[in-house]
C-alpha cells in the first residue's frame, strides 16, 4: 500500500534590493527558515552591493567604527582601519554573499514597479521592469520586505539656471572619476558626511581649488582612524575579544545618543559634549568660518588649506560658468560636486509608491493623509499585510548598521512566526499602530531632532516637518522592544484546514479573505525567562527616565556658547 505526503509548505518571500539591508535580511532568513523559505532578491543594478558598489568618491569609508556596522553574527578580524574604506566593506559583504550562496537567488536589473496584495489569495502580486529590455513581469510572493535602504535616491536641489551650466555637475554618490580635477575649480555644494569626507582626499590634487557652500552649521566630531596592528587582528581571532570590543564601541556610541534628551541628565551630557566639540572645531578651523561652521576632522584642517574656501551664504542660482548666492556673489567654477543628500523621508521608510495594501489605498497615500510616514517598530506599516521594511518609518536607533542588523532579524522572527503558526497573513492592527505612533510621537517630542533649531532635514517630512526616520530611543531601548514578538498587536489570518469531500465535488474557490485567528505572546515560565523579561522591563523605564526626567527647578543651558543649540551631529 502506497501512502502520500503532501509537500512540505515553503514561503515564497520577495526581497526587493540588493544591498547591504538585502543581504543581511536574506542572510536572516535563511538561519531561521532553512529550506523552508523561497527567496528572491531582485536588484535594479548589475551587482550586488548597493550604496557600496555606487558610491566611489575619495574617500569613501564608514561613518561609524567598522566592527560596529558589521553584522553582528559576521564579526571578521581582517579589517585594517577603524574606520574601513569602500572596498573593504564592499568585500566583507560579498563574502556574506558567497559564504551564504546567496548568488542565486538574485534577479538583477529588475527595477521594482508596484505591488497589489489580494486578501482572498493571501499573496503579493509584484510587478518588475527589465531596466534592459523595458519589459514588465509579475511575481506572486507570500511576502514582500523592502530593503532599499535609504541613500539610493539622491537629491539635486532644483537651483535656478543649474541646467544651463556649461561645466561638469554631478552628485557627489555617483561620482565622476573620469573628470581630471587637476588645475580646476571645483565647487562642492554641501557640509553633510559626504561632502566632508571627499574634501580632505582631493585638496592635494595639483592645482584643484575648492569652494565649499554649506547651508547650515552643524557639530563635527573628530573621527581619529588609525590601522590596526598585526597584533590586535591577532587577539581579534581569540574568541570573544572582537566581540567584546564590538560591545565596549556599541556602549560608546549608543550613551551618546541618550543625550538627544529634554531631561535633566540627557540635557547636561548634551551640554558638556557640545562645548568639547566646540572647542576642538575652534581649534581645527579658522576663526573667520565659526560663525557659519558653529550653531548658536580633517576636513576641518582642510580649510585652512589657501586653495579651499567656504561661504555659508545660499545659493540662489546658477549660470553658464558658476553659482551665484544671496549676498550677490558670483564663483566662477569648471564643476559642481552636489553633495546634497538624499531622499530619506520617502525611500528610506521603505517602498511606498504603488504600494497597495488590503484597503486597496496606496501606502503614499496613506502616509500622505497622516502628515508623514509612520509604522511599528521600524518595520511593518499600516493596513498592508506580510510587508515589511528593512529601514521604515522611526527606524533608526543608535546608527544605519545596527538598526538593519536589528530589524533584519526581527523580520526573519515575523516570519517563521508565520511559518510556525500557519499563518496567511499579519498585519499590525490600527490601534496597536497608532498607540505605538502616539507613543514614538511624544518621545520624539521629547528630544532635541525635535526641535526648531534642527530646521528642515533629511529625517524629516518635507512637507509637514514630521519626524519619519530616527527612533526617539537607543539601541539598547530597541532591543528591549523586539526582543519578543507582541502577537496581540497583530491581526492574524489563517486559511482553514480542508475538510474530506468527495473526489467528484472539488472545493469552491474561496471568495473572502480566511477567517482572523486569535494568537498569543508566549509567556516564560522559566526563572530565567521571567527573570530577563523584568529586566527587560526595568531597563527601557530606566533609558527613558535618563532622557526625559526633568529635576525640579532646573533649566537647560547654564550658560556657555552653543550649549542650548541641539546636539545633532556629522560624524567628521
Amino acid at each position: 500500500m502506497l501512502f502520500s505526503t503532501a509537500p512540505q509548505r515553503r514561503i515564497r518571500v520577495v526581497i526587493v534590493g540588493g544591498g547591504i539591508s538585502g543581504i543581511a535580511q536574506a542572510v536572516r532568513l535563511q538561519e531561521q527558515l532553512g529550506t523552508k523559505v523561497d527567496l528572491t532578491i531582485y536588484e535594479r543594478s548589475h551587482d550586488v552591493g548597493g550604496v557600496w558598489r555606487d558610491s566611489t568618491w575619495p574617500g569613501t569609508a564608514v561613518d561609524i567604527p567598522i566592527h560596529l556596522y558589521c553584522l553582528y553574527s559576521h564579526l571578521s578580524p581582517n579589517f585594517s582601519s577603524k574606520w574601513a574604506g569602500r572596498d573593504e566593506v564592499l568585500g566583507y559583504w560579498r563574502r556574506i554573499v558567497e559564504r551564504h550562496q546567496l548568488l542565486d537567488q538574485f534577479v538583477f536589473r529588475s527595477e521594482f514597479v508596484s505591488s497589489r496584495w489580494d486578501s482572498v489569495a493571501q499573496q503579493h502580486a509584484i510587478f518588475f521592469r527589465n531596466v534592459e529590455t523595458d519589459e514588465t513581469f509579475e511575481v506572486v510572493a507570500d511576502v514582500l520586505i523592502a530593503a532599499t535602504g535609504a541613500l539610493n535616491k539622491e537629491i539635486i536641489p532644483d537651483v535656478p539656471g543649474r541646467d544651463k551650466f556649461k561645466g561638469v555637475q554631478w552628485h557627489s554618490s555617483r561620482w565622476r572619476n573620469d573628470v581630471d580635477l587637476r588645475g580646476k575649480r571645483l565647487a562642492v555644494c554641501g557640509s553633510g558626511s559626504s561632502g566632508i569626507q571627499v574634501i580632505p582626499n582631493i585638496v592635494d590634487i595639483e592645482g584643484i581649488e575648492i569652494v565649499q557652500f554649506i547651508r547650515s552649521p552643524g557639530y563635527y566630531r573628530p573621527k581619529h582612524n588609525f590601522d590596526y596592528s598585526r597584533l590586535q587582528r591577532l587577539l581579534f581571532k581569540v574568541p570573544g575579544v572582537l566581540r567584546l570590543y564590538r560591545w565596549k564601541l556599541f556602549i560608546e556610541h549608543d550613551r551618546n545618543i541618550l543625550s538627544r534628551g529634554s531631561g535633566t541628565w540627557a540635557s547636561a551630557m548634551r551640554e558638556r559634549m557640545a562645548k568639547d566639540i566646540i572647542d576642538y572645531m575652534k581649534s581645527q578651523t579658522p576663526e573667520k568660518y565659526w560663525d557659519a561652521l558653529i550653531p548658536k576632522y580633517r576636513w576641518a584642517a582642510s580649510l585652512h588649506r589657501p586653495n579651499v574656501d567656504l561661504t555659508s551664504s545660499p545659493i540662489v542660482a546658477v549660470d553658464e560658468t558658476g553659482l551665484i548666492t544671496a549676498d550677490g556673489k558670483h564663483y566662477a567654477v569648471d564643476c559642481i560636486a552636489w553633495a546634497t543628500g538624499f531622499e530619506v523621508s520617502e525611500t528610506g521608510v521603505g517602498l511606498n509608491k504603488d504600494v497597495y495594501g488590503e484597503d486597496g489605498k496606496e501606502l503614499r497615500q496613506t502616509w500622505k493623509e497622516a502628515g508623514g510616514a509612520y509604522g511599528y517598530l521600524g518595520v511593518a506599516v499600516p493596513r498592508v499585510p506580510n510587508y515589511f521594511a528593512v529601514l521604515g518609518p522611526n527606524a533608526i536607533a543608535m546608527s544605519w548598521g545596527y538598526s538593519l542588523g536589528a530589524n533584519t532579524e526581527f523580520i526573519a522572527r515575523l516570519v517563521r512566526g508565520i511559518y510556525d503558526h500557519d499563518l496567511s497573513s499579519i498585519v499590525v492592527t490600527d490601534e496597536a499602530m497608532a498607540s505605538f505612533n502616539a507613543e514614538v510621537t511624544r518621545r520624539l517630542g521629547q528630544t532635541s531632532l525635535a526641535s526648531a533649531e534642527c530646521g528642515s532635514s533629511w529625517y524629516k517630512d518635507p512637507q509637514t516637518g514630521k519626524l519619519v526616520a530616527p527612533a526617539p530611543w537607543n539601541g539598547t531601548e530597541l532591543w528591549t522592544r523586539n526582543r519578543k514578538i507582541a502577537w496581540s498587536d497583530f491581526r492574524c489570518r489563517r486559511f482553514p484546514s480542508p475538510s474530506p469531500s468527495p473526489s467528484h465535488s472539488p472545493s469552491p474557490s474561496p471568495s473572502a479573505p480566511p477567517p482572523v485567528v486569535p494568537l498569543a505572546t508566549p509567556q516564560p515560565w522559566t526563572p530565567w525567562g521571567l527573570a530577563a523579561d523584568a529586566f527587560a522591563r526595568w531597563l527601557r523605564r530606566r533609558l527613558e527616565r535618563l532622557m526625559v526626567e526633568v529635576e525640579p527647578g532646573w533649566e537647560e543651558g547654564g550658560g556657555g556658547e552653543g550649549e542650548k543649540a541641539p546636539l545633532v551631529d556629522v560624524e567628521a
